[in-house]
């Protein structure tokens, strides 16, 4: 009879700490990339005790990673990526406990890794038409994954979310850098730039007039490039212009002139060279400039007049 009535007073406990409890939580922070900083958090509604003890199981799809937790608020840090799972189980003096599991909890990103390649990487706009092909390096599971956001910003004001490996044509010249963005569903983002460079064929001036239009009236170079690299080794696009009147007597020097045309519209630099600051007659130009291979040298003849 005392052993019945023992088990019968137990019996009872535990429902009343069934009725009493309402078990439940939440995380701080519930998807990340690469790694994740959360917070396991007892929102229960239980009865007072004076020794509640809590017993978390975070867990993997397929159990293969298991932390285990007896803070009533545990401090998380995850960076194994996957879907976890979250099962919490309060137990009181008694030895009463109540349990409650929620799937799909958790969900860990790792950083996508992104990459591509184009051809040619550094294109004459005469040879090519402006006509670029990319690779894409990334691995071509995200460009099939319906939850992953991506496109091109090409660099020329032009977006593609249509080609995972685009062929773009650019207009004209001129140094454009392209950007392959890519998103996941927990909001992962990288993106990477490359600089596309398309060169123009260099021509210069016949005539300068003076009294004229800005067009007619400065030393201004077809398709030249004044976007010199800072700190470049090789001084790259560096420049240097020799200006000779007929008798052969050096009339204008300047390293890295940059006053230029393209698009057919004048663009002023801070080096000019005006007719109306040479006499009329016969001039001869000697031209250098440092691509991306070697240096060209131009030259020519050009007049001066009214």
């Amino acid at each position: 009879m005392i052993h019945h009535h023992i088990h019968y007073e137990k019996d009872t406990i535990c429902s009343h700490f069934h009725d009493s409890i309402s078990i439940d939580f939440e995380v701080s922070r519930d998807s990340g990339c690469d790694y994740l900083i959360t917070q396991l958090l007892n929102l229960s509604n239980t009865p007072p005790e004076d020794s509640l003890s809590f017993f978390w199981n975070l867990f993997n799809e397929d159990s293969t990673i298991s932390f285990i937790f007896t803070e009533e608020n545990p401090d998380v840090f995850l960076s194994e990526p996957g879907i976890y799972h979250l099962c919490l189980i309060i137990t009181n003096r008694n030895g009463c406990a109540d349990t409650l599991t929620r799937y799909n909890v958790i969900s860990l990103d790792k950083m996508p890794q992104i990459n591509f390649s184009y051809t040619p990487e550094n294109a004459l706009f005469a040879e090519y038409f402006g006509e670029v092909e990319f690779t894409n390096l990334t691995d071509t599971e995200f460009s099939i994954d319906s939850t992953v956001l991506w496109y091109w910003d090409m660099g020329d004001h032009v977006i593609n979310i249509k080609d995972w490996s685009p062929v773009h044509l650019f207009s004209s010249w001129g140094d454009y850098h392209t950007t392959f963005h890519l998103k996941t569903k927990n909001g992962c983002k990288v993106a990477l730039t490359k600089t596309v460079i398309i060169e123009g064929e260099l021509f210069f001036p016949d005539i300068l007039k003076k009294n004229s239009d800005l067009n007619s009236s400065i030393f201004a170079i077809t398709n030249l490039n004044t976007n010199i690299p800072k700190d470049d080794p090789n001084e790259f696009r560096n420049n240097y212009l020799f200006i000779y009147n007929e008798n052969g007597e050096k009339v204008y020097e300047r390293k890295n002139y940059d006053s230029y045309i393209k698009n057919d519209e004048v663009v002023k630099g801070v080096y000019v060279l005006n007719a109306a600051d040479l006499m009329d007659g016969e001039y001869f130009y000697s031209f250098y400039y440092k691509g991306k291979s070697k240096m060209i040298h131009y030259s020519g003849m050009f007049l001066v007049g009214k």
